[in-house]
C-alpha cells in the first residue's frame, strides 16, 4: 500500500459544504518549499474516497487574504470557490493546497510588495522586481508526484496558468486544462489579472482584465451591434407580415362593399340610385291678340296655319334675320 493510500484510509471523512455532504481524505505533500496538502473528494470505500481517471485537479497556491481574509484585490479566493463548486457538483476530485504564499516569496515579502505597489502605483510583478525578488518561484513537480501516487494517469486541470500544466505532463499525466474565469471584485483585482496576462501569460480573457468604465462601453458597444442586427432582421418579417395585412385588410373591404352592393332589399333587387332630370315642360306663352290692322291677316311674325285659331309663338327673331323675315311677309301680302 502506498503512503497515499494509507493516509486516505487513516483521514477519510464526510465534509458538508454548501448543505451537501463529501467524502475527503487528506494526503501530505513533504516538500521543504513547495509542500502543502492533497484533498481527495470522492465516494467512500471502506472510509476512503474515491477518484479516478479524467477527475477534476485543482492546484492552489494559498493566498491568506483572498482564501482565509476574503480580500476583494485579487483573484485567488474566487478561483478556490468556484473549483471547489465544480468538485463538488461532480461528487469527485483532487485539491492540491499548496504552502506558496506570494507565488513562493512568502507572506512578508508578499506585503513589502504590497506596499511597494501602493507607494509606486506599480503592479506586484513590477514591485517584486525593485525589491530584486523572483516575480514566481513556485514548482509544481511535488504536486505532479502526488497525482501520480494517487493512481491517476490523466486529469482534467482547473487553471488558467500555463505553467502548471507542464510539469504534470513531464510527470506523464495526461492533462485536459479547464478555464477558470471570474469576474474582478475590484480595481486592483482587475490590474492584477491584467498583470498576470501581461507578465506570466495567464489564459485570461481581455474582458476580464478591462477596466469598470471600459467594461461598460464594451457592453453598450455590443448592444449596438445586437440592435444594428436585430433591426434588419425583424423589419423584414415584420414588412412582409404589414404586406400580407394590408392586402388581407382591402381583399375583406372590397368583399364588404360588394356584398352590400349585392344584397337584396325587401322589395327587390337593389339598384344603384339615379338623379331624375326633371321634366322638361314648354314655356306658357302668353299670346298676344295680334297688333296689325287686319286681324283676320296672319300674323306676320307667328307660324300659324289657321287664321284665328290656335297659334304657336315662335321666338322672336331680331337684327337682320327679322328684318328679311318682314321684307318676306310684306311681299307676300296685297299691295292695297
Amino acid at each position: 500500500m502506498t503512503e497515499a493510500a494509507a493516509s486516505l484510509d487513516e483521514t477519510g471523512h464526510r465534509l458538508t459544504r454548501r448543505g451537501r455532504e463529501l467524502q475527503v481524505g487528506i494526503v501530505p505533500i513533504r516538500h521543504q518549499v513547495d509542500g502543502g496538502h492533497a484533498l481527495v473528494f470522492g465516494q467512500a470505500t471502506a472510509g476512503s474516497p474515491e477518484i479516478s481517471d479524467g477527475c477534476l485537479v485543482r492546484i492552489h497556491s494559498r493566498c491568506l487574504y483572498g482564501d482565509a481574509l476574503r480580500s476583494d484585490d485579487c483573484d485567488c479566493g474566487p478561483e478556490l470557490d468556484m473549483a471547489m463548486d465544480m468538485i463538488q457538483d461532480e461528487g469527485a476530485g483532487v485539491l492540491i493546497y499548496l504552502e506558496q504564499e506570494g507565488r513562493g516569496a512568502g507572506l512578508i515579502n508578499k506585503a513589502r510588495g504590497l506596499q511597494t505597489s501602493d507607494r509606486f502605483d506599480i503592479d506586484t510583478f513590477a514591485s517584486y522586481a525593485r525589491l530584486e525578488l523572483s516575480a514566481d518561484s513556485r514548482s509544481y513537480e511535488s504536486a505532479a508526484q502526488c497525482l501520480r501516487e494517487l493512481g491517476l494517469t490523466s486529469v482534467r486541470l482547473l487553471t488558467n496558468n500555463p505553467e502548471k500544466v507542464e510539469p504534470l505532463e513531464r510527470a506523464g499525466l495526461a492533462v485536459t486544462r479547464v478555464p477558470l474565469h471570474t469576474w474582478p471584485r475590484s480595481e486592483r483585482a482587475r490590474k492584477y489579472l491584467q498583470a498576470k496576462r501581461r507578465h506570466r501569460g495567464h489564459q485570461i480573457p481581455r474582458l476580464l482584465a478591462v477596466s469598470t468604465v471600459e467594461h461598460v462601453r464594451w457592453d453598450r458597444r455590443a448592444r449596438t451591434r445586437a440592435a444594428s442586427l436585430a433591426i434588419p432582421v425583424m423589419a423584414i418579417p415584420c414588412a412582409l407580415l404589414g404586406y400580407f395585412g394590408v392586402a388581407a385588410i382591402s381583399a375583406v373591404t372590397g368583399l364588404v362593399v360588394l356584398s352590400l352592393c349585392t344584397w337584396p332589399d325587401a322589395h327587390a333587387a337593389y339598384r344603384p340610385s339615379r338623379r331624375l332630370r326633371p321634366t322638361m315642360r314648354p314655356p306658357a306663352v302668353d299670346v298676344e291678340q295680334p297688333r296689325c290692322a287686319r286681324p283676320n291677316q296672319v300674323e306676320t311674325l307667328g307660324d300659324f296655319s289657321v287664321s284665328g285659331g290656335p297659334r304657336h309663338a315662335t321666338p322672336r327673331r331680331t337684327g337682320r334675320r327679322r328684318g328679311r323675315a318682314l321684307a318676306h311677309a310684306g311681299a307676300d301680302q296685297p299691295s292695297s
